[in-house]
């Protein structure tokens, strides 16, 4: 959907997709609303996983985690 005709909707919340080795499981790990990192955790195990938002930044939206 179109926000700039929409103002009183709220912007979608960025997401990385991640693959959590650890248990063998996607998901999605939605940016901090400090915006300096994505910050999720693994839906199985509960392990945590943060991401950084670097100046350089990356393309890639789908990750893995070892």
């Amino acid at each position: 959907m179109d926000h700039t005709n929409h103002p009183d909707l709220p912007k979608p919340r960025p997401y990385i997709g991640v693959l959590f080795e650890c248990c063998g499981v996607y998901a999605r790990v939605y940016r901090a609303a400090t915006d300096t990192a994505y910050r999720g955790r693994c839906p199985r195990c509960l392990r945590p996983l943060i991401v950084p938002v670097g100046p350089d930044g990356t393309h890639e939206r789908i990750f893995r985690a070892r």
